[in-house]
């Protein structure tokens, strides 16, 4: 009777294939991602940009300290390629004109205020498949099993998920693939990370910029010119 085949690394093989597991810093390597929009912050960030299908938690030291303006070169981007982006439950209306200024396609821009409703719409939009980017406020403190849902959800499409806390707020445990603080200047630093980090460096000194006409669309300076632009 022949010997049943010996397997060298049955941990291994088993982590290989639970993307629900966080294993410090390690990367299987390929990972797909999405440019932010900034070569310096991709050179940063890891992988070379925000992952796609996977949560990315955003830790502002006080509002309006940038968090959603980081992103809008990414969701300016995604809406010029006729991919929707959902905005839950932000703290304040967004103003129209300052997004079409800053690029958006307003024609695909969905912005859910009710914020007892924050968490469903989030999941449902996420297992769509149909949106290009999902940004959300938690209203109240986030819990892990719904973490673990909303990640769950986003594995079902290509769509990062952005979750900004509320100064003063602690995330909780989570599978994010990255947690960003964020601080005036803009100064982002590296809480948590997978994946190859471009740089090294754990924080990134990112120098904010206004055009004529366009305050709003205030992020960081080397923008990379997206095709058609």
């Amino acid at each position: 009777m022949a010997a049943a085949p010996t397997v060298r690394d049955p941990l291994g093989q088993l982590l290989a294939t639970r993307r629900d597991l966080w294993r410090g810093r390690e990367s299987a390597g390929g990972a797909a991602v999405l440019s932010s929009g900034y070569r310096h912050l991709d050179c940063w960030l890891p992988d070379g940009g925000w992952p796609c299908g996977r949560i990315v938690e955003l830790v502002p030291e006080r509002l309006g300290v940038g968090d959603f303006r980081l992103l809008l070169p990414f969701l300016a981007e995604q809406t010029r390629r006729g991919q929707p982006v959902v905005l839950i439950a932000p703290p304040l209306i967004p103003c129209p004109q300052a997004l079409q200024a800053a690029g958006l396609d307003l024609a695909q821009l969905v912005v859910v205020r009710r914020a007892n409703h924050a968490l469903w719409a989030a999941e449902q939009c996420l297992k769509s498949g149909l949106c290009g980017a999902v940004s959300i406020w938690p209203p109240e403190r986030m819990q892990t099993r719904t973490l673990r849902r909303l990640q769950l959800a986003a594995e079902q499409g290509p769509a990062p998920v952005f979750i900004h806390y509320r100064p003063g707020r602690s995330p909780p445990p989570s599978l994010a693939n990255l947690r960003l603080a964020i601080r005036p200047g803009p100064e982002l630093e590296m809480l948590r990370a997978t994946g190859r980090i471009g740089t090294g460096d754990r924080k990134i000194q990112l120098q904010a910029y206004q055009s004529p006409g366009r305050a709003s669309s205030a992020v960081v300076a080397d923008p990379i010119p997206f095709p058609g632009q």
